[in-house]
């Protein structure tokens, strides 16, 4: 085995086995990790710094400036009271439709982006009906990044696969959408009946005490309040729209400034009162997320991840039905472990390179595999996803140590169900010639 990619390997599975235990500051595994990688010249700093996804870091940058605002506002304690009304305090609700929200809202907006508002929320309302946040938490990153998949902006995978194998936004709705549809439906499913038995009423003292609180009393800030709400508003219609607006009309507006735009104008128009928000925002887990970037990047620079993608088209064989089995599979292994951003761009330049190949699986067909399997396959594991990161995250700050074998017990079975209904549904396309 080459001694760079062996070298890449090694660090790679120490990191992952000292995040899973948790003995060590996530931050300070990756940040020594990439040093590692530095000094033993596996990476150069230049290289190092183009396998960081600043995208994602700006997007979450410009989310956690109107987060800020918006919590201090006392927006989140205020819409918790009112759901929690409208819900008739219900833990069963609550359930229920905050995953399914989080999927809807995930096929239209960034599951971070989704992430980061429910997250807060959720724990809001389970701090007012004194119920476990975590199981309610974990389905919504389930049904995020698996309704993430039903569109070309749902999942930053969806995106890159789109855009460079040449697949629009009514192809994945049309092909992707129905089957991640089916995907949530069966998820949240398993995920009830999994937790069904540690779900009760609140009792009527805890809701008699909830009554009595005015809902408008939560908000110490109109001003913020107004003012991150326009932020939030105008950062969802451009997260959108932006793939739009740069087709038609040439308009350089990425996702991350979709986020960052708002963000700054929010900061702009609150004038000196918003100085605070700059030194509220989580650099941690900026910094956690640049330094997975720079370890996977090794991986994919010294060939491990192209090597694994390779080898799962040697096992197929020729067979087309194998190669999907395989694709879907494959990348919803992977994808548990290693960030699903450099694995899509590799696998597009796999699939690109054997489409040539007569007779082998259409181009659209590897597409949906590979974008189902990368991202419902992500739901396993703490950092399969980047909205698994972030919710991981907001329940650490507000003191829940979850741990990732809780998470994978939760998460592990509604995905392996999803990826099965995933398969059965391509194999379905495949049949019939649809796609």
């Amino acid at each position: 085995m080459d001694q760079g990619l062996l070298i890449a390997l090694s660090v790679f599975f120490i990191s992952y086995a000292l995040l899973a235990t948790e003995w060590i500051d996530k931050t300070v595994v990756v940040g020594l990790a990439s040093l590692v990688l530095l000094v033993t010249g596996i990476l150069n700093l230049q290289e190092a710094v183009s396998y960081v996804n600043w995208e994602t870091i700006g997007l979450l940058f410009g989310m956690f400036i109107i987060v800020v605002v918006l919590s201090d506002s006392g927006f989140f304690s205020y819409l918790a009271l009112i759901l929690a009304k409208l819900l008739s305090y219900d833990q069963k609700r609550i359930f229920i439709l905050f995953p399914l929200l989080a999927g809807l809202l995930a096929a239209f907006i960034n599951s971070i982006t989704v992430m980061l508002f429910l997250a807060v929320l959720t724990l809001e309302i389970s701090k007012l009906l004194n119920i476990d946040p975590v199981p309610i938490i974990v389905g919504e990153v389930v049904l995020a990044n698996t309704g993430g998949a039903a569109t070309l902006i749902g999942d930053p995978p969806n995106v890159i696969l789109g855009t460079q194998l040449g697949l629009g936004f009514n192809d994945f709705i049309v092909h992707n959408g129905p089957i991640a549809f089916a995907a949530s439906l069966v998820s949240i499913a398993v995920l009830y009946l999994m937790c069904r038995k540690s779900l009760r009423a609140s009792t009527h003292a805890q809701i008699d005490a909830i009554r009595m609180i005015d809902p408008e009393a939560a908000i110490s800030s109109q001003r913020g309040l107004y003012l991150g709400l326009g932020a939030l508003s105008l950062a969802i219609v451009l997260l959108a729209t932006h793939s739009y607006l740069q087709v038609q009309f040439g308009v350089p507006l990425t996702v991350a400034l979709s986020a960052l735009i708002p963000a700054f104008l929010l900061l702009l128009a609150g004038g000196p009162a918003m100085s605070y928000v700059l030194k509220k925002v989580d650099y941690h887990l900026l910094l956690f997320f640049i330094g997975l970037f720079i370890l996977v990047g090794a991986l994919e620079k010294t060939g491990a991840i192209g090597l694994f993608a390779s080898a799962l088209l040697a096992i197929a064989s020729g067979s087309n039905i194998g190669l999907q089995f395989l694709l879907l599979w494959g990348s919803a292994a992977l994808s548990a472990v290693v960030d699903n951003v450099p694995f899509a761009v590799t696998m597009s330049y796999v699939v690109k390179d054997i489409a040539v190949v007569p007779g082998i699986l259409a181009t659209s067909a590897m597409v949906w595999a590979i974008s189902l399997g990368t991202d419902i396959g992500g739901n396993a594991t703490p950092i399969g996803a980047s909205s698994n990161v972030v919710a991981y995250d907001s329940m650490e700050k507000h003191g829940l140590r979850i741990g990732w074998i809780r998470w994978m017990k939760l998460a592990i079975p509604p995905t392996f169900v999803a990826l099965i209904v995933c398969n059965i549904l391509l194999l379905a396309m495949y049949a019939v010639g649809f796609y």
